[in-house]
């Protein structure tokens, strides 16, 4: 994991520690009730620690996702055999959970570990966008088999179409509007109940 170290070299059973106590923390409290204080303790690290080594629970939090201690429950639409409904349930779930500003911060922190090219935004593409990407095209490619002929598009590229739209959003900080979300629909499942 290439994380810049300040201070002493890391301890790795402290390091497998705090990511650990990372991961259960996030499971049992969720972002917006984690803290440093929380992670050190459930750890048995002092929170001097934490700070000299990753700055900010968004750091540990990145870590966490990139080296599997911590699996995000992001899912791909549920498929009720209403394409367009499944995605806008979808989609407005999401918009629900990005809008909290602690999850936010996470949301932009994990996104600026995308834009690198190192081993973590390779760990967080796989263990994270991946398998959303992958149900994405797997549930349009359902549809498809469906209704022949009714998409616009490969169910592949619709797919990506969904995942890079709603990254670049999340990316820049842009509101997931209700309005952005039908207008989505609108281009990828035109006409579709």
């Amino acid at each position: 994991m290439s994380v810049e170290q300040r201070g002493r070299p890391r301890s790795e059973k402290s390091r497998v520690a705090v990511l650990e106590a990372t991961a259960g923390l996030m499971v049992d409290c969720g972002y917006e009730d984690l803290t440093i204080e929380g992670i050190a303790a459930a750890a048995g690290v002092g929170k001097q620690t934490i700070y000299r080594w990753w700055g900010s629970k968004a750091g540990v939090v990145v870590e966490a996702l990139a080296e599997g201690y911590l699996q995000m429950p992001l899912t791909a639409p549920a498929d009720s055999g209403d394409l367009r409904g499944d995605l806008r349930g979808w989609l407005l779930e999401l918009k629900g959970e990005i809008e909290a500003p602690e999850v936010s911060r996470l949301v932009q922190a994990i996104m600026s570990a995308l834009t690198s090219a190192g081993e973590t935004s390779s760990a967080i593409h796989e263990s994270l966008i991946q398998p959303i990407m992958d149900g994405l095209d797997a549930r349009f490619g359902a549809h498809d088999r469906a209704h022949p002929g009714q998409l616009t598009a490969p169910p592949q590229f619709l797919a990506e179409t969904v995942g890079a739209s709603l990254l670049l959003h999340v990316m820049f900080a842009r509101p997931l509007t209700v309005e952005w979300i039908d207008q989505l629909l609108d281009l990828v499942v035109p006409g579709s109940p």
